[in-house]
């Protein structure tokens, strides 16, 4: 599948069910697990389970709404990252923001000529 190729290092562990497209997996550098949850919810040979990136989509899907699941969805799911990783921290996401953007060094950046011209 492209997307996994495009999106998951080779190496890493992916617990998937049982879709045929997922079978060649381990072929291609992947450590695979699946998941037959008919069976179990949590493998107990392995421990392998997909409970928590399950809850994580429903999160995602919650905080985006319908309207937010477009062409621009990285900016939506970074945006969700942020604001999870905030509350995790128990940090005001806007507080956070504010310092961030206080302490980038922004000589870094350039300007472009439509901005330099503005100012």
């Amino acid at each position: 599948m492209a997307i996994i190729r495009d999106w998951i290092e080779p190496g890493t562990t992916v617990i998937s069910d049982f879709w045929g497209a997922y079978r060649s997996l381990g072929c291609q550098g992947y450590m695979h697990h699946t998941m037959n949850h008919s069976i179990h919810f949590v493998d107990p040979d392995t421990g392998s389970h997909t409970n928590t990136i399950e809850s994580t989509r429903h999160s995602v899907k919650v905080f985006l709404g319908q309207y937010n699941r477009g062409d621009d969805y990285e900016f939506h799911l970074t945006h969700y990252m942020f604001v999870s990783r905030c509350k995790a921290r128990g940090v005001p996401p806007f507080l956070q923001f504010l310092h961030l953007v206080a302490n980038t060094d922004w000589s870094q950046y350039h300007s472009s000529p439509e901005t330099a011209r503005t100012t």
